[in-house]
């Protein structure tokens, strides 16, 4: 008896143990993920290759941090953010940032961007990897003052819409935003650090414009006026916007085309960025020059960038070469085409600059 009640508390004792049982793995997935992103600047037309002219300064592409947004690969909803701000430099010459991300095992898409140290390149929008948006914002009416914006019209044809400047949309150039976008990015579980290698490029275009003057004494400040670009960018889907089209406003520098034969190489020119060109539009591609010389007055300039945008130099290279001659009249003789400008500069020098922009 004492045999066979041994037997049955063993045998209760062996289903207790079983249903009691916690499955465990030998080592439990504890390891961090942490991120490293190279930001790839070697190829950014007009700033680190194709410089058409080395006298006038190009945007510095160096960046200290970086948001990195973390998104349901099937929502497309936000699932959590950090910053990364650790910097290095790898074995190609690119800077790196890296840091850790606060995730775990599962899956990700993943869109890392510069936003901090881009004070005109606005983010919104955020919530949703569809919906996040950079764009800039417009022109103040100060700006449009102080330069003489759609107050009056340019030389030129008087029915096109750049010459409706008071009307139009004007934004402010883009600072360059690299971003880099890691899609469906699966994480198993781990106990070590996971680190995720990927590269940033910019989603913002540099152009460089140029126009040969004749007067060159007689302009104090001057600026160009662009029509028929993107105003924005949906950067989680990898899409420009192509509506409305707008405008963007840049000031433009006193320089030389040393690659010009003749005596005359006096050029207005300057590197400017946009989120773009619109594909199809072809009829309201202008650049109006305003310049307020030195007696305050306003000139104008028009010209139609149609062609020139389909130049190689343009397509290829980001050059706009205008190939012809403004003249930038005395202001002491009769002009008219000169205006009234909100601005009332000081009549000195204006002096040229060289070196490098930090955004």
């Amino acid at each position: 008896m004492n045999k066979i009640y041994r037997i049955f508390a063993l045998i209760a004792i062996v289903v207790l143990a079983a249903v009691s049982c916690e499955r465990r793995p030998l080592v439990d997935p504890t390891g961090s993920v942490s991120i490293r992103v190279a930001v790839n600047i070697r190829a950014v037309a007009n700033v680190t290759t194709t410089v058409y002219n080395e006298k006038i300064p190009v945007p510095d592409l160096i960046t200290n941090s970086m948001r990195v947004m973390i998104y349901d690969p099937e929502t497309k909803a936000r699932l959590g953010e950090s910053i990364i701000s650790s910097k290095s430099t790898d074995a190609s010459g690119n800077q790196v940032l890296s840091g850790n991300l606060d995730i775990t095992h599962g899956d990700y898409d993943l869109l890392i961007f510069n936003e901090f140290d881009t004070p005109r390149t606005k983010v919104t929008a955020v919530a949703s990897e569809k919906t996040i948006l950079a764009y800039t914002d417009d022109i103040t009416a100060e700006t449009r003052a102080r330069y003489g914006i759609g107050t009056s019209k340019a030389e030129g044809d008087s029915t096109s819409i750049a010459n409706d400047l008071a009307n139009i949309e004007i934004k402010e150039e883009p600072d360059h935003l690299v971003v880099a976008h890691e899609q469906n990015l699966h994480i198993s579980p781990h106990d070590t650090v996971v680190v995720i290698h990927t590269t940033a490029s910019t989603i913002v275009d540099t152009y460089y414009i140029q126009i040969h003057v004749t007067g060159m004494k007689f302009a104090n400040t001057a600026t160009a006026v662009i029509s028929g670009l993107s105003p924005s960018n949906h950067f989680g889907l990898g899409e420009r916007t192509n509506k409305p089209a707008t405008a963007v406003c840049f000031p433009l520098v006193k320089s030389q085309d040393e690659k010009t034969i003749g005596e005359n190489q006096d050029v207005l020119c300057a590197v400017f960025n946009t989120f773009g060109k619109i594909p199809e539009v072809t009829s309201n591609l202008y650049v109006t020059f305003n310049v307020i010389d030195t007696a305050g007055k306003l000139q104008q300039k028009e010209i139609n960038l149609d062609q020139i945008f389909k130049t190689e130099d343009a397509i290829v290279r980001h050059w706009l070469l205008i190939d012809e001659t403004w003249e930038i009249k005395d202001p002491g003789t009769d002009n008219p085409s000169t205006g009234g400008g909100g601005f009332q500069p000081q009549v000195d020098d204006w002096d040229e600059e060289e070196g490098n922009i930090t955004l």
